[in-house]
């Protein structure tokens, strides 16, 4: 019997141990470890592209993989074990460091390597002729995005700074790119730690496809297109719209050209001069892989337009349902989303900012001076970026800024009250340097600035939440730190990140270093292109005078000649500058502008009633959905059309229209068709609205 107790027992403990064992894992003690990494020059490391891996013991499986979010950080791990912590920066592993925790906090040092400089010289095949605007990507060899940017016309990119290789197995993968074509792919770079280093890149096409190039139209059916049937040409457009190369049809039906320079191509298909809708404009890659290229007519089906019939008098026995407020459901399979409804900025301020930062007392005051009156004397808006605990003592620049302020020529932003990263700080630590840098700005300067620069561009969501309470307006970090969409109408909180940069930051030498004009001017248009805005950012660094390891309060005026030609390439390109703080209100609607104007009725489709059209179509959505949608579209005055008589019965929906919807998605055929099926829905009493 005894023995037979304790067998129940061990039996009862062991499925004890099996069913809780999380909770007496609990009971292991913790103990914080702080981990601090440098280079071996002594330079912290930006936290930017930076993390680390933990073991502990000798298990193979990470306990912990942690991007580095201070510089030191502080972790809690579970106590008495040991640990070993590798590092990692730009994917690439830089060094290891262990320590054993037990029962008190410990400190870890880990020393990295340098960072080296890379330039890419990439050319064509003949190992001479630069290759100008292509795209390069750099990768670490896990696969991950480290860099990416353009070459200039003489084939180089700017000078990248990534973590050296030390292992053998670490290295770096380049990728050449035309457009979205794939040129070529270099893999086992290294870089060595401290020095700057250029890796000539040949890709293998000619630059210049000398064999002949042969286009072929065809219609619906597959037919080939002769001349006989119409006066058919071809246009060539290079990436910036300019026209290359325009060839007409032979006799027997053939599009030939010979002798076009690498690249990739805008193609148009013309009869007798004006552009055939017959046919899509495409993108091709001419590089010399492919000598012969077939373009098809698109099926562009004229809808049948029924004439509108008479009203039916007899209502229809199903309830109407209650407008729901957005005809959306979630589709059973991957809806399409419709390229001609849906674009991610419809809105564009075709503008720039320059924002000038660290401005303080008694540093660089010459050079300080100097770029504010650059910008004074142009009638140039400038954003200047106040160190508030750094600032007011300095007559020389302190007096410069309140004359520029009293005749209106900068605006001022907040640029914390010590150059320190706000991630650095609790929520009320943060609150209280607000609370005090805007209090010592309006001191001295006597403006109450709701802008806010974030030291060293680091900031997180306790910060955005202290601005907000402060009434700040803005906040202009950088992309590597503030991810997209960037809204840009409606909003009580704006952020407008940097995109260029008159200077890169060098870590190995620990300064910044001025870049040219053309590389701005190029960064600041991708950043209109892609976001509707760009912010240029300058340091007094960039333009000092570099002698001994330090920087020298005189003017280098080779890069203040390259910060003059940005101004006349911004200028001559249309573009506006304004201040940071008022981006948002010089947006404008470039889609609904060009809308407008090519439209001879007045009434208004909101742009993403394209994509309920198609789903529609698809059957993603069902006939009431559509149907409901967009009656309550047209009650609420969202959706206007023109004034038509309203039916009083209802009756199914004829597929014709269905049909129209799904072509007006796919953009085959015009608002003024769309606009006429709905009327027909109105007619028959489908849609009902208060007319």
């Amino acid at each position: 019997m005894l023995n037979s107790k304790i067998f129940k027992l061990c039996a009862f403990l062991i499925f004890l141990s099996i069913v809780f064992p999380v909770s007496w894992a609990y009971s292991e003690e913790s103990e914080k470890l702080q981990i601090e990494i440098k280079y071996t020059n002594g330079d912290r490391i930006d936290t930017y592209q930076a993390k680390y891996v933990i073991y502990q013991d000798h298990d193979t499986t990470p306990i912990l993989e942690k991007n580095l979010e201070a510089n030191p950080d502080h972790i809690t791990l579970p106590n008495d074990h040991k640990y070993k912590v590798e590092v990692f920066v730009n994917g690439i592993f830089s060094d290891v460091g262990f320590v054993e925790l037990r029962n008190e906090p410990e400190k870890l040092n880990i020393d990295i390597p340098l960072s080296g400089g890379l330039k890419l010289n990439v050319f064509f095949a003949d190992g001479e002729t630069p290759i100008n605007n292509a795209v390069v990507v750099i990768k670490s060899n896990d696969g991950e995005e480290q860099r990416i940017g353009n070459t200039n016309d003489l084939g180089d990119t700017m000078r990248y700074w990534l973590q050296s290789t030390i292992l053998e197995e670490s290295y770096y993968i380049v990728e050449v790119y035309y457009g979205d074509f794939l040129l070529t792919s270099v893999s086992d770079i290294k870089i060595n730690q401290g020095l700057a280093q250029d890796q000539k890149i040949i890709v293998p096409i000619p630059s210049v496809v000398e064999e002949l190039i042969t286009f072929r139209l065809y219609d619906t059916e597959s037919q080939k297109i002769l001349k006989s049937e119409g006066n058919f040409s071809i246009l060539l457009e290079d990436q910036n719209a300019t026209h290359i190369k325009e060839s007409r049809m032979t006799f027997k039906g053939d599009i030939y050209f010979s002798n076009i320079p690498s690249g990739v191509y805008s193609v148009t298909v013309m009869i007798d001069g004006i552009k055939d809708p017959q046919w899509d404009d495409s993108k091709i890659a001419i590089i010399g892989n492919q000598n012969e290229f077939e373009l098809f007519q698109v099926d562009k089906i004229e809808p049948i337009l029924e004439p509108i019939l008479e009203p039916i008098l007899e209502p229809i026995l199903e309830p109407i349902l209650e407008p729901i407020l957005e005809p959306i459901l979630e589709p059973i399979l991957e809806p399409i989303i419709y390229e001609s409804s849906v674009k991610e900025y419809n809105l564009t301020c075709n503008c720039v900012s320059f924002r000038f930062d660290d401005i303080q007392d008694y540093w660089l005051n010459n050079i300080q001076s100097k770029i504010i009156s650059i910008f004074s004397k142009n009638n140039i808006p400038l954003t200047v970026g106040i160190i508030a605990d750094e600032f007011g003592n300095d007559s020389k620049i302190v007096d410069v800024v309140k004359n520029e302020i009293k005749n209106n020529k900068i605006e001022i932003a907040n640029h914390g009250l010590v150059h320190v990263p706000f991630t650095q700080f609790d929520k009320q630590e943060q609150n209280e340097m607000i609370k005090k840098s805007t209090n010592k700005i309006y001191e001295i300067l006597n403006v109450n600035s709701t802008i806010f620069i974030p030291p060293e561009n680091q900031f997180n969501e306790d910060t955005i939440q202290v601005l907000i309470e402060n009434e700040f307006t803005h906040i202009s970090s950088s992309t590597i730190y503030d991810s997209p969409p960037f809204l840009l109408e409606n909003e009580y909180f704006y952020r407008f990140p940097e995109v260029a940069t008159t200077g890169g930051y060098i870590p190995s030498q620990n300064r910044i270093l001025g870049i040219s004009s053309d590389q701005t001017f190029s960064d600041a248009l991708g950043g209109i292109n892609k976001y509707g805005f760009a912010v240029i950012t300058m340091h007094p660094q960039e333009f000092a005078v570099y002698e001994g390891g330090e920087y020298i309060n005189e003017i280098n005026l080779e890069q203040i000649k390259e910060l003059e030609n940005l101004i006349e390439k911004i200028k001559s390109e249309n573009i506006e500058i304004i201040y940071l703080g008022q981006i948002e209100r010089n947006m404008f609607r470039v889609t609904i502008f060009e809308e407008m104007e090519n439209s001879s009725e007045s009434y208004v489709i909101p742009k993403w009633v394209k994509n309920n059209a198609g789903w529609w179509r698809d059957g993603h959505i069902d006939n009431s959905t559509f149907v409901n949608g967009i009656q309550y579209l047209i009650k609420e005055g969202i959706m206007q059309i023109p004034p038509t008589t309203q039916g009083s019965g209802g009756s199914e929906i004829p597929t014709w229209v269905k049909n129209n919807a799904g072509w007006w998605a796919d953009s085959r055929i015009s608002d003024d068709d769309f606009i006429y099926g709905i009327n027909y829905l109105v007619n028959q009493g489908i849609i009902i609205i208060d007319i």
